[in-house]
Formats: structure tokens, sequence, C-alpha cells
């Protein structure tokens, strides 16, 4: 289960063909409630003092949601708990205004669960309530958010026949809509963002030909080729706050073998590299801050550890953490920009378990679960 929530999202791009997710008629999912007359965990959480780093903890029936103080980790509250089928966890976002959770999740009665079975996608909001959305998704591919937090993205794959499949990306309203943003056939699809505003948005396609970024209305109206990103394979896609450019990674075979991070102009479709160096280097998950800076892991040229690093703008970084000894995965800036969360792979070949922690601008560091298999949901104000 650890391969699958955690090292094939983190480091193993998704290939376009062969090893796609599938998704068909399925059942539910159970979710723990918690009503009643007094503020529920999550509404205590979202009216706490300071920010809240929201984790999922995977459990082999059920993942838990819990709110932790990213300055004090002891200090930290269950919010809610996501049923799901055997050995398969959830995988959740936060609203962006921080009153719900989306997740996909297998249904807790899946007959025979696997990572490819269809997926339910669902909400639970802050008052303990909760809603299901569909339950023919795919589990791999978490929900993208409408700034407003009326709708939810999530894909759909059909499986065909000598083809990778018939994709589908779904708008999945909170009232119970239901859209087709953006369908492919062959190719793999897979949701970025929404513009600021929500009137566009962005997607990528994965096929043989490489890997390519699109835009289209928020009602799935006049799709537009942005840019070619690379004959191989992109990923790691993130919008930046301003809603102008688009930060990925991108795997490059060759004579130099790599692994860059690229920024393309959403207005140009012009494509850069975010830091001058080495032909061969090993660079991956940006992360944007709210103030639009760039966040990557850089692995050492020695090839025995990577810290986390701030791009500078001018093609030059700056470490933010110093680790000889481990890789250190951006994942996700707190709003103030004091704290960075991050996935620290222990071990100098980045080979040792891995753990969820937060970097402070002050210097300081701390580990927020002692599990390994835990996911960011995101940050509560």
């Amino acid at each position: 289960m650890l391969f699958v929530r955690i090292l094939a999202p983190a480091l193993k791009p998704a290939l376009a063909g062969g090893t796609l997710l599938v998704a068909a008629a399925g059942g539910w999912l159970t979710i723990d409630r918690y009503l009643g007359d007094s503020l529920t965990p999550f509404q205590t959480a979202a009216r706490a003092d300071g920010e809240r780093l929201l984790i999922a903890e995977f459990g082999e029936t059920a993942d838990t949601v819990v709110a932790v103080n990213p300055t004090d980790p002891d200090d930290r509250e269950e919010i809610a708990r996501i049923r799901h089928a055997p050995g398969y966890g959830a995988f959740a976002t936060l609203s962006p205004d921080g009153s719900a959770i989306a997740y996909t999740a297998l249904p807790e009665d899946e007959p025979e669960p696997h990572a490819a079975a269809p997926a339910i996608a669902g909400v639970i909001y802050q008052d303990g309530t909760t809603a299901v959305l569909a339950n023919d998704v795919d589990l791999l591919v978490p929900p993208v958010w409408r700034p407003d937090g009326a709708a939810i993205v999530v894909r759909k794959n059909i499986p065909l026949e000598g083809s990778a499949g018939a994709f589908s990306l779904l708008l999945l309203g909170t009232d119970g809509a239901r859209a087709v943003l953006a369908e492919r056939t062959g190719s793999a699809l897979f949701p970025i963002a929404f513009s600021p505003d929500g009137s566009t948005f962005y997607f990528a396609t994965l096929d043989p030909n490489g890997s390519d970024l699109w835009r289209t209305g928020s009602n799935g109206s006049g799709e537009t080729l942005i840019a070619h990103m690379s004959d191989e394979i992109a990923r790691d896609w993130k919008l930046s706050p301003d809603g102008r450019t688009i930060a990925y990674t991108v795997a490059e075979s060759g004579p130099h073998p790599r692994i860059v991070t690229m920024t393309v102009n959403l207005d140009t479709g012009a494509a850069t590299e975010v830091v001058r160096g080495p032909e061969q280097r090993i660079e991956f998950n940006p992360v944007w801050d709210t103030a639009g800076q760039l966040t990557i892991a850089s692995v050492d040229d020695s090839g025995q550890g990577g810290a986390a690093i701030r791009v500078n703008g001018a093609g030059g970084a700056d470490a933010i953490s110093d680790t000889s000894d481990s890789l250190d995965l951006p994942l996700a800036w707190s709003p103030d920009g004091t704290t960075l969360a991050v996935r620290s792979i222990e071990g100098p070949a980045a080979d040792g378990p891995s753990y969820v922690e937060v970097l402070r601008t002050d210097g300081g560091r701390e580990r927020l679960s002692d599990q390994a298999d835990v996911l960011i949901v995101g940050w509560l104000e």
C-alpha cells in the first residue's frame, strides 16, 4: 500500500499506456460522521488560533484525517475518518475556503479491491455532513476544487481493447450536477487546476507522442492547446497563485538522462527550465508559495541526498533544508509562507522510510506523524 499511495505519486511517472486507471459502476463508501449541537472537530480545527495542516493517516479499512499544529505536532485532533476497501486508502484535498474535504476512495464493500477498481468521489463538510457525488471515477487522481468550492473535477477511464482507454474529466457539482470538461480516447487525461477566477480549467494529456498542456472553459467549451511540454513524460503540474504560469517536472532520456523542472507561460506557451545547472540533474515536486515563489526538490550532484531549494527567479536557487543523507520533497507551503510541508525520505539514496515533516523559515523542523503512509490534505488558516 505504501508504494501505491506514496512512492508512485512522488517518484514514478504514470505512463500513458498499459498501467492506466480503470473506472466503471461501483459501490458506495461509509464515512464516520460527527453530528450534534456542539462544534464538530473539523469546525473546532478551523476556528483554532494559528494555521493547521490536515493530513490523512492510512488505516487498513479507514483513513484518519488529522488537524496538526505545525509548531507543536502533539497538538492534533482527528476531524474525520474515511472508510474504504481493505488496503486501499483515500486521496483527499481541502477546498479553497477550508470548508470541506473532497476525496476519492474504493468502497469498503468492493469485492476485489485493486488500484484500478472504480472509486467513489465524495465530500465531507465542516458540520459533519457528507455527500457522495459519483461512484465511477479513478482512485489515484485526487479531486481538484473549483475556486468557489461548489464543484470538483475528477477523472474517469473506461478500458478499451487495444487502447489506453476512454478518458473523461468530470465536473461534479456539490448540488449533484455532472458535466464533462474534456474527453480523449487513447490519451491519458490529468486535471491540473482552475484559473483563480474559475473561468478556465487546465489539464494535461499523456500519450506516445509525449505530454501536452490544454485549457478549456469552465463548462468544457473552447478547448485550446497551450503547449507541447515534452516528447516524453511530464507530471507534477502546479498552477502559480497569479494563474499565469504552470510549473511541471519532465523526465528526459537520451545521452544525458535527467529529471528537470520547467515552467510554461500560459499566455505564450513558452517553456523554461527554472534552474540553471549541470546537464545531468534530478529535480521534481515543484510547489508555489502564496507569494509566487517556486520550491523544488533537487538531488545532490553526488546522488547522495537532496534538499528542498527555493528558486530565486534568475536561474539560481537557495537550499532551505540541509539533507546530506535524506531527500526532502516539497508538498505544500502554509498560507502565511512560514512553513513548508515536505516528505522526507531517509537514506543517502532515498531508499529508506519516509515521513511527512514541516520546515519552518526560522530553522525549526518537526515530524507530524510516526506513520510513513501519510498524505497532505491541505492547510487550514
